[in-house]
């Protein structure tokens, strides 16, 4: 159904339709509460598809293993007790989101 333009509404109302340019008059109304609404949704959208994006191309942090947020990084490094001698490396990770910590050796090599 096309949409009515505002001289259909005038027409109708010179000629006395008033019902007919009030039901014309309620659906351009109505259409543009259906546009308001869409175009409120495809804001919102917009909105977490851009907030994904900045959170994969964040080169910040690597994924949290608890809460998956790219906000996980070592907090300490130094070399280990027993493997020291051999390059391992003690370090301990942290997210600053949801404050989970894991420690680890790994090799400097």
């Amino acid at each position: 159904m096309a949409l009515p333009n505002y001289k259909e509404i005038i027409e109708l109302v010179k000629v006395g339709s008033t019902i007919e340019a009030q039901e014309k008059i309620m659906q351009l109304r109505q259409s543009a509460l259906d546009l308001q609404e869409e175009n409120i949704e495809l804001r919102t959208k917009i909105t977490d598809l851009e907030a994904k994006l900045r959170e994969a191309e964040s080169e910040d942090g690597d994924p949290c293993p608890r809460c998956r947020k790219r906000t996980y990084y070592v907090e300490s490094s130094e070399p280990d007790r027993i493997f020291g001698d051999l390059g391992g490396m003690r370090r301990v990770y942290k997210c600053s989101e949801c404050g989970f910590t894991e420690s680890g050796i790994s090799s400097d090599s």
